[in-house]
This record gives C-alpha cells, sequence and structure tokens, in this order.
C-alpha cells in the first residue's frame, strides 16, 4: 500500500483530522465545512500552492501586519544622524590633521640647539684635532667657540652664508658651486651652528628618489600622509604617485606654513639647505625632481617663505638650473690660497714643521688640510695622499699601447688618450705659467683653459662633463675647466714628465688609428 502524506491547511480552532484508514480509491479532495484537506503522494516534488479563494477570517494569523509609520521614521531619523555625525566627525578630523600637519613642519623648524649639544659638538670637533686639552674640558661655551674659531678660519664668503642662514637675503634662492671638499657644506654649517639651527633644515640629496623623500620627511617632519586614518576609506594607496607626488605634497604644506608664521610673529623666512644635488641622477626623473624643486624655490623666494640653498660639486644641475632661474644667485666657492691654508695649518698645529712643503702638494682643498692635519707626520700623510691619487688617475685613466681590437677596448682607449692629452695641456699651461711669473709665481693657482678650448683639444666635446663627474677636471659657472684640485695636478705632473709618456701617448693613437683602419 503507497504510503501518502496529509498536507493540510487548517483555520484556526479546527480539529485535527488524521488519515489513518483512508482507503487508496477515497483520497482525493476532502472538503469539508470547517476543513480544507489535500493528500499528496510522496513521489511529488511541488508543493501545494495555497488557494487564492480561501480568505481568513479577521483577526486570524495569516492577515498581513502594516508597517508603523512611526517606526519609518524612527529608522530613517537615525540613519540621517548617523550619516551626519561621520560626515561632520570625519571633517573635523581632516581639519585637525592638516594643523597638526602644520605644526610639526613648524617644530622641525623651531628646533634648535642647547648649550650642552653646542659644547657636545664643540668638543667633537676640536678632539679631531688633539686640541681638546684638559682646561678646556670644563670650559664654558663662549671659551670653546674662541677656540673653535682659531681651528677654522674664517672664510671670505662666510659673512655671505651666514647672511642667506638667518634669513637676512630674502626674495633670493641660492645655488654655491664648488670642487669637492671646498668647504661648502662647512660653511653653511658654521652659520647654521651661529644661529642654534633655529629656522633651519638641513639635509643631503640622494639618487635614490625614496631615500631622499624619507630624508625631506625626516627633516621637514612630515609623513605625507601616511599616518593618516582616513587612507583607510581611500581606494589609491597614499604613496601611488611616487616619490614626486610626496614631495610636491611636502612642498604644499610650506607654503601653508607661511601663514602659521605669520601669526607667530616670525619675519625672516627659513632656510631649506639641500647639499650635494649632484648626487641626483643626470636623467629625466633627476631632473624632473630638481626642476620641481626650483619652482617651489622661486615661488617661495617671491613671498618670502622659505630660502633655498643648493650646494653642488658639478657643473650639470647649474646648466639646469639656470634654463628657468630668475631669483637664482650663484656663488662660486674655491680653495684656499697660499696664505690662507699655511694659517689653518698652523692654527691647528701650531708646532708643526715643513707646512710649506704640506701646502706645496695638498694645496688649499679644505678636505685635504683636514686630513693631513689630524696625522702625526702631516708631510708623510700629504705624500701619501699623492700616491693614492696617482694610482687612480692611472687606473682610470690608463694607456694600453698594443691594446686588443675589441670594440669596448677601443673606446675605452679613445677615452684616455683624449682626457690624457686634456691633462698634458694643464702641465704645459702651469710650468709656463712658473716660468713667466718668477718670483711672484703662486704655486695654488691652477691652470684654466675654456671650455670651448677643451673641446678642440679633445676633439670631443661629449668627454668634459665625464672628468667633472669622476673629479678629474672643474668646470666653473662661467664654463672654464681647471684641475679638480692640486692633488690631481700634482699626481698628473708625476705621470706627464716622467720619461717615455709622449711616446707612450702616440703608440696609443696610432694603434687606435690602425684598428679603425682595419676595420674599414
Amino acid at each position: 500500500m503507497q504510503r501518502f502524506y496529509l498536507l493540510t491547511r487548517v483555520r484556526r480552532q479546527c480539529p485535527v483530522i488524521s488519515a489513518r484508514g483512508l482507503i487508496p480509491s477515497r483520497i482525493g479532495r476532502v472538503k469539508t465545512r470547517n476543513l480544507d484537506i489535500r493528500f499528496h503522494s510522496t513521489h511529488s516534488r511541488q508543493m501545494p500552492q495555497a488557494d487564492n479563494n480561501s480568505s481568513s477570517p479577521p483577526g486570524g494569523s495569516g492577515t498581513r501586519s502594516k508597517m508603523d509609520p512611526s517606526l519609518v521614521v524612527d529608522i530613517a531619523l537615525k540613519t540621517l544622524i548617523g550619516l551626519g555625525v561621520i560626515f561632520i566627525g570625519g571633517n573635523l578630523y581632516v581639519f585637525w590633521y592638516k594643523l597638526n600637519v602644520l605644526s610639526k613642519i613648524e617644530a622641525a623648524f623651531n628646533k634648535t640647539w642647547d648649550d650642552a649639544a653646542l659644547v657636545q659638538l664643540i668638543k667633537q670637533e676640536l678632539s679631531r684635532f688633539d686640541l681638546l686639552t684638559p682646561d678646556l674640558e670644563h670650559a664654558s661655551l663662549q671659551s670653546l667657540a674662541a677656540k673653535l674659531s682659531e681651528v677654522h678660519p674664517r672664510r671670505q664668503e662666510q659673512d655671505f652664508v651666514d647672511s642667506i642662514v638667518k634669513g637676512e637675503m630674502a626674495g633670493s634662492y641660492f645655488l654655491l658651486v664648488g670642487p669637492k671638499g671646498a668647504g661648502k657644506s662647512g660653511m653653511v654649517f658654521d652659520a647654521m651652528l651661529n644661529i642654534r639651527n633655529k629656522g633651519a633644515v638641513f639635509l643631503e640629496a640622494h639618487p635614490d628618489l625614496e631615500v631622499f623623500r624619507l630624508r625631506l620627511g625626516n627633516a621637514l617632519n612630515y609623513e605625507f600622509s601616511e599616518d593618516m586614518q582616513a587612507g583607510l576609506f581611500q581606494r589609491p594607496d597614499p604613496r601611488s604617485g611616487g616619490p614626486a607626488m610626496d614631495i610636491e605634497r611636502g612642498s604644499a604644506a610650506l607654503d601653508k606654513l607661511y601663514e602659521v608664521a605669520m601669526r607667530n610673529g616670525r619675519r625672516r623666512p627659513l632656510v631649506l639647505v639641500i647639499t650635494k644635488i649632484q648626487n641626483f641622477q643626470n636623467d629625466a626623473q633627476g631632473r624632473n625632481l630638481l626642476l620641481q624643486i626650483q619652482q617651489y624655490a622661486e615661488r617661495w623666494a617671491i613671498r618670502g617663505i622659505v630660502t633655498v640653498v643648493f650646494t653642488t660639486d658639478d657643473v650639470w644641475p647649474y646648466t639646469l638650473l639656470r634654463k628657468a632661474a630668475t631669483l637664482m644667485e650663484v656663488r662660486s666657492v674655491q680653495d684656499l690660497d697660499w696664505e690662507m691654508s699655511k694659517r689653518t695649518l698652523l692654527c691647528r698645529r701650531p708646532d708643526a714643521k715643513n707646512v710649506n712643503s704640506v701646502v706645496h702638494v695638498v694645496g688649499g682643498r679644505q678636505s685635504y688640510l683636514n686630513k693631513v692635519s689630524r696625522a702625526e707626520e702631516m708631510l708623510q700623510a700629504a705624500e701619501d695622499l699623492l700616491r693614492s691619487e696617482k694610482a687612480w688617475l692611472e687606473n682610470c685613466l690608463g694607456l694600453i699601447p698594443d691594446c686588443d681590437n675589441d670594440g669596448e677596448v677601443v673606446i675605452q682607449q679613445k677615452w684616455s688618450l683624449h682626457c690624457w692629452t686634456l691633462l698634458r695641456e694643464f702641465v704645459r699651461l702651469y710650468r709656463a705659467n712658473q716660468k713667466e711669473s718668477g718670483d711672484s709665481w703662486d704655486p695654488l693657482k691652477l691652470p684654466v683653459i675654456p671650455a670651448w678650448q677643451c673641446q678642440q683639444i679633445m676633439t670631443r666635446p661629449d668627454y668634459l662633463d665625464e672628468l667633472d663627474r669622476l673629479d678629474v677636471v672643474y668646470i666653473d659657472m662661467n664654463s672654464n675647466v681647471q684641475p679638480d684640485s692640486m692633488l690631481v695636478l700634482r699626481a698628473a705632473l708625476d705621470i706627464v714628465e716622467k720619461e717615455g709618456f709622449d711616446e707612450l701617448l702616440e703608440d696609443v693613437r696610432c694603434r687606435i688609428k690602425e684598428i679603425e683602419n682595419l676595420r674599414r
């Protein structure tokens, strides 16, 4: 007997009727006055549909309850209030965050060195030259500063740099150009030391723009919106634009800092020092970043907000910046002269001997004078520097008379041949000036050749920039070329004036011509 189930829809207060005892022939639709019963087979997969004709009495459980209007109003009001709280709270947070960014940047410029920090810095500088005597261990700040001024004789350019860092030269931004180790960054640091670093920020350029971005952020105490909690609700990453966009945000924040500075009664501009901008890559990305900073420097100079100071060892940043510069002032920083170099060594080593010989070897380069003054035997240290410079020059510009006909080898030999041709001309001019001057000859005066003439001597216009980058030669802002330092010139003198150098140079030239003729 096939089993059936009884599906019922029974009105309220109806008795439950069992389907037991019904025979199959009577299975069907059973209607009673108070009962509506249907029987379905277990093999049926379709659920029974409600009878459209059936009706429920008033007050029954099947009656649809209508929505209460007051409940709808209550839900709508709660939704609007929640959205309003989020909107107002978000705006208040963004407003507070922007003010907090400005206050942190202002705190970075207002950070000063106290007396204890200054004393520690001066003691470290004196200890570098073994001049920190026991009586100076507990000396006052004024006594230590006076002793430091004896160790570092004041240069002529120091007054100009001091006026820049103090904010007395508003309305311009500056580029300090000079060879490596001439003392550009040192003069800026000394000027910051005089004002206790108040209102000035110092950082160094880097080839990696991400590293430079972090250095700029640390100097300005700026997080580039990475600490903003609203970024959780933003789809793009705040750093998706790269270092250029981050620097743009930081520079825009400095624009708004002008209002805060005026409210606090600041009347002099802030100072932002970026040293060694030649470290930026000389490609499209590095040049674009440098131009981006220059655009803000122009804007800040017009409004008197920030005075930007650049320093560079190479000439290509100056060539790039001068195209769009209207308010930029350029100053050249050169080596010390003969008397100033001797005075510097004698101030640090009063009992030193052979000072003239030491200066004759290393010249007036500030970094070289610092190195030899810390050595026990200054003359031996100077000769070691010359020997190291000579070895580096020979390895960098090595000549091979019987070079292979490989393409890269020939290109390298062409490079060495043209470079040594220029250095030989510098040596010839130096000796000619020595004969012409006689007793009034200045041994530290380097020979100078215009850039266009150097290109004619080398027969290649593209080699000068590479020599400038390698610090073999130095190109000033007037496009005059000279040996990078007296140490380079001394090394070139030892190599060029060696017996057989001219024959070696001619052999390399003939070998290159022979290889080129074979290729043709």
